[in-house]
């Protein structure tokens, strides 16, 4: 077991106000969103140690052992390479929402083989949502993506999350 370092990123950082470049391609436009949570030791300030990232996961707030803070504080990242956790304050911290899922094909599971196109809509759910949610469904070599309208609780990647195209339910992807 290594002890690992736990970074807050205040909610304020400039790494949410990013401006957005232009882009040659949406897999382009996709991998800089999915980029733009690739959290450094930088982006932030350390306020403790942990005993294994294995012990996390997104959306957690309880056993960070963190205090004096003056709201709640919540995993928004986890880097296994670098053995961080990063957290930020407050149910509404920027950290905890996005807009764009990566998967790899382990992840997933067809339950009918339906070609999907990219940029095709989906509907999106999961037990962490009250109501499904519109999405559109991209494939670039091994990754897949989902892109959402809205902003949706990071801590969907918790959970197994079902694609419905056409109105048929075709994919479950797991964390």
């Amino acid at each position: 077991m290594k002890i690992g370092q736990i970074v807050e990123i205040p909610e304020n950082s400039s790494i949410y106000n990013r401006e957005k470049p232009s882009f040659q391609s949406k897999e382009e436009e996709l991998l800089w969103k999915i980029a733009q949570r690739n959290y450094t030791l930088f982006d932030g300030f350390i306020v403790g140690e942990h005993n294994g990232v294995e012990n996390f996961e997104i959306g957690q707030r309880k056993g960070l052992n963190i205090s004096g803070k003056k709201n709640s504080v919540y995993v928004i990242a986890i880097d296994k390479l670098e053995n961080r956790i990063f957290v930020g304050q407050g149910k509404s911290h920027l950290g905890l929402f996005t807009d764009v899922f990566c998967f790899d094909e382990e992840q997933i599971s067809w339950l009918e083989k339906t070609k999907i196109e990219n940029d095709a809509n989906v509907k999106v759910s999961s037990s962490v949502l009250i109501d499904n949610v519109d999405a559109k469904f991209y494939k670039f070599d091994q990754s897949y993506f989902l892109e959402f309208e809205t902003q949706i609780p990071l801590i969907m990647k918790n959970y197994t999350i079902g694609l419905s195209y056409e109105n048929k339910d075709v994919i479950v992807l797991n964390k």
